[in-house]
């Protein structure tokens, strides 16, 4: 791959793009455009961005042409998302930041139905797809599944739209030209970031309740956006983020969201886990979490102590992207976020029946999941539970998938393409 690189300015901010090419038969290219406090850069793996076969491999030649892309932004939101400068201003809501940290993936694919026509028809299709992440809810962790997904969704949308249309009959003299375009983008939770200049911002720890509602908004404000398009919007949610998602669809009326995967649901407190007995208890204990979290930013200031803190924290990790995020999201803050959130995650998800049974029942046929094994977050047992209380439930096991999956680039690109057959199926 050769790189080119260039400086603009977009939203006032300083960013930059590189456009990898190949002399390869792929007809794959894309930019990643990347927007923070301070610009940042990696040399991509080759083929680490190229579109995804339905088998995993990538996609080679054709006559479609395609295009994919992956920004990573902050959104300034008054009443819908609307991109500004970090520096340039933030609003309070109730107490709280009105910011959100979003990890946006675009795929498109344009390719005629038929050749040899004389005029030519065209047509675009759209798809949004929005993510919840797990705590820690930072979204940047997510980016090479958000790039991966908008890849895989392009793809099986415009496969199963060649099934249905075979046997079809245009016109000898049009030519049909669909471009399929899909959107995913992955909202991080308030007040957890990866960088300590945004997370500053937001100086306190948020419940959970308070992390669904601001998902909400943006769902919400995101779909308003694209009502007048007849966009088919989606939602994703990982470990928690399944009850978040869960959340949002049951607060949206029901023509504005199609369909939801949860990925490795957190949706009940898990009685047979003494991991997370003892988890719950830990968290539970506020003031040892706070001294816990300052002796953690005193022991970074010494160099020493730090180089050891972040390869302790990322040992095991297979994905370079999740190595990066994990050393510059380990400090004070984010462990006190992490845990206060969690403890109202353990004390609100007790109520199975109230919390989890009846908003699936409400939406039974638009709520699909994915159970791993020796899951302790998102158990068999309670998967079997759910089976058994709830008709039209589409569930599947993979028990090589681990929960924290977006740190194996392998398992993120797998995983995209099993959500794009649920989502889309």
């Amino acid at each position: 791959f050769l790189f080119a690189q260039r400086k603009r300015h977009m939203m006032n901010a300083l960013a930059r793009d590189y456009a990898p090419s190949s002399a390869s038969a792929s007809s794959y290219s894309g930019t990643t455009t990347v927007l923070r406090t301070k610009v940042r850069s990696q040399r991509q793996k080759k083929g680490e961005r190229a579109l995804f076969r339905d088998d995993g491999r990538r996609r080679r030649g054709g006559d479609a042409s395609s295009s994919s892309t992956l920004d990573y932004m902050v959104v300034l939101d008054d009443d819908a998302p609307t991109h500004y400068p970090l520096e340039k201003r933030e609003e309070e809501d109730n107490g709280a930041s009105s910011s959100f940290e979003v990890v946006r993936a675009t795929a498109s694919l344009t390719s005629p139905t038929e050749e040899e026509k004389d005029e030519e028809d065209e047509e675009e299709e759209k798809v949004l797809c929005i993510c919840v992440p797990g705590n820690p809810g930072v979204a940047e962790y997510y980016s090479n599944f958000v790039r991966a997904l908008s890849e895989a969704l392009v793809l099986e949308h415009r496969r199963r739209q060649t099934e249905r249309n075979v046997g079809g009959v245009l016109s000898n003299k049009k030519r049909r030209t669909t471009t399929t375009r899909v959107v995913v983008e992955c909202v991080g939770f308030l007040g957890h970031h990866a960088e300590a200049k945004i997370a500053s911002r937001t100086p306190r720890w948020y419940t959970l309740d308070e992390q669904k509602a601001h998902v909400l908004r943006y769902v919400k404000s995101r779909v308003m956006e694209e009502e007048k398009t007849k966009t088919r919007c989606f939602l994703v949610g990982h470990s928690i983020g399944s009850h978040v998602a869960l959340h949002v669809v049951n607060e949206m009326r029901s023509e504005e969201m199609e369909k939801m995967v949860g990925l490795m649901p957190f949706l009940h407190v898990n009685e047979k886990s003494k991991m997370q007995k003892f988890l719950a208890w830990l968290v539970s204990l506020r003031v040892v979490v706070r001294a816990v979290a300052k002796l953690l930013g005193f022991m970074q200031r010494c160099k020493a102590l730090k180089k050891a803190i972040e390869n302790r924290a990322t040992k095991g990790m297979k994905s370079e992207l999740g190595i990066s995020v994990t050393k510059r999201w380990a400090r004070e803050m984010s462990l006190v976020n992490m845990a206060l959130m969690g403890d109202t995650e353990f004390k609100f998800l007790r109520d199975w029946k109230g919390n989890v049974v009846d908003a699936m029942k409400a939406h039974a046929k638009k709520i699909c999941f994915v159970y791993a094994g020796e899951d302790h977050w998102g158990p068999l047992h309670q998967r079997d539970k759910l089976m058994d209380e709830i008709e039209g439930l589409e569930i599947v096991t993979d028990e090589s998938y681990e929960h924290a999956f977006v740190l194996d680039d392998e398992s993120s690109n797998k995983l995209a393409l099993q959500c794009a057959r649920m989502l889309l199926g």
